[in-house]
């Protein structure tokens, strides 16, 4: 925990550690509520900080291509469930 002082224009300055350890820079948005009578600061991650979140998803296969692949796949497991539903089939895979 740190302590801060509100300056004669409201201002606040958040301590190094607590910067650091939330990872703030200058112009870093951040969240603000009153609960029970407490500020709470949240840091709001940036759209830039979720680029290549889901780039070990696809394993090196365009993101295009990888959509298209799990749309077919999808679909099969369909035809498999409504197969195995009429009992045509004994065994389902629904990996």
């Amino acid at each position: 925990m740190g302590q801060a002082t509100v300056g004669s224009r409201y201002q606040v300055v958040i301590p190094s550690a607590i910067r650091q350890q939330l990872g703030l820079r200058p112009r870093s948005k951040v969240l603000l509520e009153v609960v029970d009578n407490m500020i709470v600061l949240r840091p709001v991650k940036s759209i830039a900080s979720l680029h290549g979140i889901g780039r070990d998803l696809a394993d090196g296969i365009d993101a295009t291509d990888y959509i298209r692949q799990l749309r077919a796949e999808w679909s099969q497991r369909q035809v498999d469930v409504r197969t195995a539903e009429r009992g045509e089939s004994k065994h389902v895979d629904f990996r």
